[in-house]
């Protein structure tokens, strides 16, 4: 007699464990794919009737996994190593001290209600998952103006190395590229590609957007800003002449120019007033005792009913039981725990790889908004470090914290400084070379890398995007009872909205894991 699809799946189950089962019904089409939800943002809640949830890590992904199961009725527990919510949302102010992992520690001075986000730093609108529990948990949102035309760039190339505008760059990059392509189409290069009809509209059309004269001459453009401005007097604006575009492909500043393009980082962009952790703090109050801090986990073992997760609190080592576990630390971090994990996720821990980003923020008079009139907004430059970053909070007041490199550090000039003080004299330069003189202004200085931050070793997967690598697809199904969310496991690599919705999937699969049968029986 044939085996029946029920115990061919059952065989496959034994032999390969639950996460080969899941996998083999997939491909049978008896399961839909397990990211489908999750992309599409659905929670699909499913009563829990007391089953018990162990969550390792209290993130985002943690907590918005312990939030809505516990609404399900399931018996949730949250461990977390450090004292406080949030994991990469972390939000700086004066008092909190940063240690890395070298033994390198700072105290943090800022002055009172000046703060930076370490981590995190903007909600974008489309985030729609991250905006709901913001509103839901009442986490009051102001807008992040995460660019500006004010803000500047630099390139030794350009201007002689004396920062730009970015609305020079952008406008006048736009008004030489459209005299280029209108001259093409006046020399009929490219009559076998378009009509006559479309050849008028298109050459209309280039007036238009790179501001041109009749001739399709680009002679400069009033939005790239003027030398003698518009005023009540007789003489008339005149806009500043344009940068020659050899000089502009020169200094190569077009990742900056185009970053707000990018669909994340578009307007509008969102931010919790008074800091990025007033979200992971919300969850913190509504959850109370489901997390326990200071909980460092050891070891992980599977049994056919339930996970037994040990752990240390203080000098003690203690052990929890329960019917599944959701493992939301980092990579980085699983590798080392002592778990019989299936050689697949083995694999993956093993090989994987994360970038380490790091950010340095000082407090100074807001000059970039007395003297430049930005507020809020990137600057770009070809120099080593590459951003400064304004603070849209909090504007018109005296001083503020000012974001003097943000980017990877491993693989990068940055990286290769040979001190933390050389790293806050490239700092200091990018700002001299932005605004002349300003330097000297910049005090307090913070500096994070998050490859060296305690429980986190890295930012992000290495590529900064969802790994193309199918082994990778292993964490998107349960090993047995074990299940792994966070942004690493979404196309959303880098973002709280990535780990929202690798939490909805995780959620998803139990709910359907418990209506098809599964049960839970392992006790506290």
């Amino acid at each position: 007699m044939g085996l029946t699809r029920r115990d061919f799946l059952m065989q496959v189950g034994q032999l390969g464990g639950y996460s080969a089962a899941f996998t083999m019904m997939q491909s049978l089409g008896l399961l839909p794919l397990p990211e489908i939800a999750s992309e599409m943002g659905k929670l699909k809640l499913i009563e829990g009737g007391g089953t018990s949830v162990v969550i390792l890590g209290g993130g985002i992904a943690g907590l918005i996994t312990a939030y809505e199961l516990n609404k399900a009725g399931y018996r949730c527990t949250v461990l977390e190593a450090r004292e406080r919510p949030g994991g990469r949302n972390w939000t700086i102010r004066g008092g909190t001290k940063v240690e890395f992992t070298n033994g390198f520690s700072q105290a943090c001075e800022f002055s009172e209600g000046q703060y930076f986000n370490a981590g995190p730093a903007r909600l974008p609108s489309i985030h729609r998952t991250m905006l709901h529990y913001c509103s839901e948990l009442d986490v009051p949102l102001e807008v992040e103006v995460n660019s500006s035309r004010s803000a500047l760039m630099q390139a030794d190339q350009l201007n002689g190395g004396v920062a730009v505008q970015q609305r020079r760059v952008v406008n006048d990059t736009r008004g030489h590229v459209s005299e280029l392509l209108a001259k093409a189409i006046n020399q009929g290069v490219l009559d076998q590609e378009i009509s006559k009809e479309d050849k008028e509209k298109m050459l209309a059309f280039l007036i238009e957007y790179g501001d041109l004269k009749p001739d399709y001459i680009f002679k400069g453009t009033e939005r790239s800003g003027f030398k003698v401005y518009p005023g009540a007097g007789v003489e008339p604006p005149v806009p500043k002449d344009p940068l020659p575009m050899h000089a502009l492909l020169d200094a190569d500043l077009w990742q900056g120019m185009l970053a707000e393009e990018v669909a994340d980082w578009q307007p509008t962009m969102f931010q919790p007033v008074g800091g990025m952790d007033r979200i992971p703090f919300a969850f913190k109050t509504r959850l109370g005792s489901i997390v326990r801090y200071g909980c460092v986990v050891q070891q992980i073992r599977q049994t056919p009913v339930g996970v037994k997760v040990a752990y240390t609190d203080g000098s003690t080592t203690q052990t929890i039981t329960t019917d599944y576990c959701v493992c939301t630390m980092p990579l980085t971090i699983t590798r080392d725990i002592d778990a019989d994990f299936s050689p697949e996720i083995r694999k993956i821990l093993d090989g994987v790889t994360y970038d380490s980003a790091y950010k340095i923020a000082w407090q100074a008079p807001r000059f970039w908004e007395t003297e430049y009139a930005i507020y809020g907004g990137l600057s770009y430059l070809k120099q080593t470090v590459g951003v400064v970053w304004y603070p849209s909070a909090r504007c018109f007041s005296p001083e503020g914290i000012v974001i003097a490199g943000y980017g990877i550090e491993n693989g990068f000039a940055f990286g290769k400084l040979p001190s933390v003080q050389a790293k806050l004299d490239a700092s200091r330069q990018a700002i001299e070379l932005l605004h002349p003189g300003n330097g000297k202004d910049l005090t307090k200085p913070v500096y994070i890398s998050w490859g060296r931050i305690p429980y986190n070793l890295g930012s992000w997967l290495s590529g900064f995007g969802r790994r193309n690598d199918k082994t990778f697809d292993a964490l998107l199904v349960p090993d047995r009872r074990i299940y792994f969310a966070g942004d690493h496991t979404s196309h959303l690599v880098g973002w709280q909205e990535g780990a929202a919705l690798s939490a909805y999937r995780v959620i998803n699969q139990i709910g359907a894991r418990l209506q098809n049968g599964g049960s839970g029986a392992a006790s506290t």
